[in-house]
């Protein structure tokens, strides 16, 4: 099983390889008609359902996940399976802002690897609990469980989640502005990322990294930074993260106030973000939209004041 296709996809999916996971998942699921039960098949299934929600489609990934499940439901004994299906089922949950059920899925899936011991697949628990607790605005939660993955990696052994650990932190305290403090464990994440070949993890750093540059003022390192992620990501087919990037350049275009320009990215990255389902996205993306339309009535009303 270590040599297996699914440890094989799974460790190009790591990588942000996610034509050549693709490829041996759709080779090896055609070979069996995506029939059967057994773990080698499971972990096919959750490379498929991860390529699909990377691609911006994680509606289409939980309804393949939950169809399969109905037709070929884990085995009690194959706790490996039941328990990723969990976590994946409930991270699909929480980017399409079910958040309820999220949180119960994914804490079904810690409670359950926790007592099988295994300590892998509870660190990719952690980190999708993480994820949503970020999307939910609860940075000290999300930053919490970071630090245990950090902790954890360390017995796990490997770059991945060491890698991520570092980020998730950064990221924490770059969305609370505390951009100096951030810098140092995003870097430490880019090192591990570029040490390995992780094209869109290196991509995702450094878009956290320009939102530290843009906060202290350098918005020239700030567009640099998002262009090389954004065109890296659309190269990847990374929906998501594209639509993030196109407005994080809307952003830089904001702070110089070139509005029109700020509306035109937020645009596109609200269209993407309808495309893939993403509702926090668009809220987020049509409040940036109104914002620059408020900036260009303020600008007009102070060149142009009104007589009392």
């Amino acid at each position: 099983m270590e040599n297996s296709a699914a440890k094989l996809a799974r460790d190009l999916l790591r990588l942000d390889n996610l034509e050549g996971a693709s490829r041996i998942a759709e080779d090896e699921i055609g070979r069996v008609d995506d029939h059967g039960n057994t773990l080698e098949i499971w972990r096919l299934r959750f490379v498929r359902a991860e390529i699909m929600r990377l691609r911006g489609h994680a509606e289409e990934a939980l309804k393949y996940l939950e169809a399969r499940e109905s037709l070929y439901p884990p085995e009690a004994a194959d706790a490996e399976s039941l328990i990723a299906l969990l976590m994946h089922r409930g991270y699909c949950c929480g980017l399409l802002g079910r958040y309820g059920r999220s949180h119960l899925l994914l804490a079904e899936a810690e409670q359950k690897a926790g007592c099988a011991g295994l300590s892998g697949l509870l660190c990719e628990v952690y980190q999708r609990q993480a994820m949503i607790f970020f999307r939910q605005q609860n940075y000290a939660s999300s930053d919490r469980i970071f630090r245990t993955i950090l902790k954890l990696a360390e017995e796990v052994g490997g770059w991945y989640f060491r890698g991520n650990a570092l980020w998730g932190i950064g990221k924490n305290l770059m969305i609370q502005e505390h951009y100096r403090g951030s810098m140092p464990w995003l870097h430490e994440s880019l090192d591990v990322f570029e040490g390995v070949g992780a094209r869109l993890s290196v991509a995702t750093v450094w878009s956290e990294l320009a939102v530290c540059h843009l906060g202290l003022g350098d918005d020239e390192k700030a567009l640099e930074l998002f262009q090389k992620a954004a065109q890296r990501d659309i190269e990847a087919g990374a929906i998501h993260n594209y639509q993030v990037a196109l407005a994080n350049i809307g952003n830089v275009y904001l702070h110089r106030r070139d509005y029109l320009t700020a509306i035109w990215y937020y645009r596109e990255a609200q269209a993407l973000a309808r495309e893939i389902r993403d509702p926090l996205s668009i809220k987020k993306w049509t409040y940036n939209t109104n914002l620059a339309y408020a900036r260009i009535r303020q600008s007009v009303d102070e060149q142009h004041p009104r007589s009392a």
